[in-house]
């Protein structure tokens, strides 16, 4: 009996060992100690959806500046590889066109209105000199599926990244999609990552019963856990605040920063930066 039992706690303790392991986040450098602290991000600018400031439209980029707001943006590139700043996959919702990014180029892109106003689709490098660095980043890289394809989300890096080399405002990236803050890891070791999540009942709302079904059930479980955590390293999390439990609390306790999406009333945001290093936001003015 004692035997079992000793071998019961080896167990145990190894599992422990690993679940860490996995769960833990990277070093923070000394520049990025405070890089979110008390931040307020707009998120995909503060934006407008029945009026002439669509979200990840410059004109809701320009009312976030004006503000003093950080911008949550989100990237993704073209069929002929321009970085351009969009959210979902399709243009279903923001164009009323069935096509998605990726199978449509630049020139075609770029016919398209945001929700029937004067606002396009924004090129990245135009949003850049645009912001011109008044105001801090948070930039979300956009893939197909989490972890389903290295190529893709290396040559996402490699585009953003040439044109963040020559920006000279303060920036951090997010994506949930673990192989961006893995290329990340290995390429662009100072910029400062986080690692997106949600808790499990979220995908199916968020992404539709078929596109929840896409990513596997057992990648579904490390990803809303923290659990790929290993591959990246990241320096922060950031997870909708409404799921957050033991496995967000673990890593900030292992030194994490924590930023927390989509806070909708003021009362939230005042309480949630009390908690949380940062939030991004959507709305109203917080």
């Amino acid at each position: 009996m004692i035997v079992f039992l000793l071998i019961l706690a080896g167990a145990a303790s190894a599992a422990s060992i690993v679940f860490l392991w996995l769960l833990a986040p990277g070093r923070l450098l000394l520049s990025m100690e405070t890089r979110l602290s008390g931040m307020k991000y707009a998120h995909r600018g503060l934006f407008n959806n029945q009026g002439n400031a669509p979200e990840n439209s410059m004109e809701a980029f320009r009312a976030a500046i004006d503000e003093g707001y950080g911008i949550e943006l989100d990237v993704r590139l073209t069929k002929d590889g321009e970085v351009v700043v969009f959210h979902d996959g399709s243009l279903d919702r923001m164009c009323g066109l069935s096509a998605s990014v990726s199978s449509m180029t630049l020139a075609e892109l770029r016919m398209q209105r945001l929700l029937e106003s004067d606002e396009t689709i924004p090129l990245f490098g135009e949003f850049l000199s645009m912001v011109g660095g008044r105001v801090p980043l948070l930039v979300e890289f956009k893939t197909s599926l989490p972890g389903s394809d290295w190529n893709a989300a290396a040559a996402l890096c490699s585009a953003v990244m040439a044109l963040l080399d020559e920006y000279s405002g303060a920036f951090v990236i997010e994506s949930f999609d673990y192989n961006i803050l893995k290329w990340f890891r290995q390429n662009r070791p100072g910029v400062m990552r986080g690692q997106l999540a949600m808790g499990l009942s979220c995908y199916v709302p968020a992404l539709g019963k078929r596109g929840a079904l896409a990513i596997p059930a057992y990648r579904r479980v490390m990803l809303s856990f923290l659990l790929y955590n290993f591959a990246g390293r990241p320096h922060f999390i950031s997870y909708r605040f409404e799921d957050a439990g033991i496995c967000l609390a673990l890593c900030r306790a292992l030194g994490a920063r924590v930023s927390v999406w989509t806070v909708r009333t003021a009362l939230d945001a005042v309480e949630l930066l009390k908690r949380y290093d940062a939030i991004i936001f959507e709305g109203f003015n917080a």
